[in-house]
């Protein structure tokens, strides 16, 4: 019995350590993802959790009259997940498009599509909200 219960915590231990080890990396990479997304404008970020399957992040940034000017997202269900540029969302270019434009085709989905972009939707009403206030 004891081998059986020091093998569990020792597996139990291992994982905690992978896990920390990378939450540690992904923060790194959240940091310097944001640095480098804010020279190219104002930045909204936007979070969809995920339970079973994935979760995302997205950080978007536009111009000072709405245009998006740059895309990242962060998806993936382990540790190892990065995050890369987005270029398309909904068959529709991301840069050059105004989030005004965005916000209103995504609001025009159904509630279950809606659920589905979370951290898009988000992050475009951080940037609307950003834009308002000024």
């Amino acid at each position: 019995m004891p081998k059986d219960v020091m093998l569990l915590f020792s597996i139990a231990f291992a994982r905690f350590l992978m896990q920390s080890i990378g939450g540690y990396f992904q923060i790194k990479d959240y940091k310097k993802t944001i640095r480098r997304i804010r020279q190219k404008g104002n930045v909204g970020i936007g979070q969809k959790r995920g339970r079973l399957l994935s979760g995302h992040i997205v950080m978007i940034a536009c111009d000072n009259d709405g245009i998006v000017t740059s895309g990242e997202i962060l998806d993936g269900i382990t540790f190892l997940s990065k995050f890369h540029s987005i270029n398309k969302i909904l068959d529709r270019n991301l840069v050059g498009s105004s989030i005004y434009d965005l916000l209103n085709l995504f609001r025009s989905l159904d509630k279950k599509e809606q659920k589905k972009y979370t951290g898009y939707i988000r992050s475009l009403e951080a940037l609307e909200q950003r834009l308002l206030g000024n």
